[in-house]
């Protein structure tokens, strides 16, 4: 996506509109200085609330859905919750996740970390 300061402008005044502090629901001040990173595609925001003074990192997608085809379950997932794996990993994952009910609590609880001897 083409920055230009027009465009940069519309998706900060979208992002002011919408954008309220998720720990205490205050609008949030975003302007120029909370762009940290941006792509060709995204940006990275940092964002501080002046209300209760949490700080938060906001990535804004902004590639155009318009004409992609996009998988509805992904559409509500964060980046940072994907998983990705090639077949050979899933499998070994779901068949452990069966051979414990589906609990990571308890798969998780037999693995064991021996101290070093030095």
């Amino acid at each position: 996506m083409e920055m230009n300061p027009h465009s940069l402008h519309q998706i900060l005044t979208r992002i002011r509109e919408q954008m309220r502090c998720p720990q205490c629901g205050t609008n949030i001040s975003v302007d120029f200085p909370s762009v940290k990173l941006t792509g060709d595609d995204f940006m990275l925001l940092q964002l501080k609330c002046e209300s209760c003074a949490a700080f938060i990192v906001l990535h804004v997608n902004l590639a155009n859905q318009t004409n992609a085809t996009v998988d509805p379950r992904k559409g509500m997932l964060n980046a940072s919750s994907t998983l990705t794996l090639s077949e050979d990993e899933m499998s070994t994952l779901h068949s452990a996740l069966k051979k414990y009910d589906g609990s990571f609590e308890k798969l998780f609880g037999t693995m064991t970390i021996e101290p070093s001897k030095e």
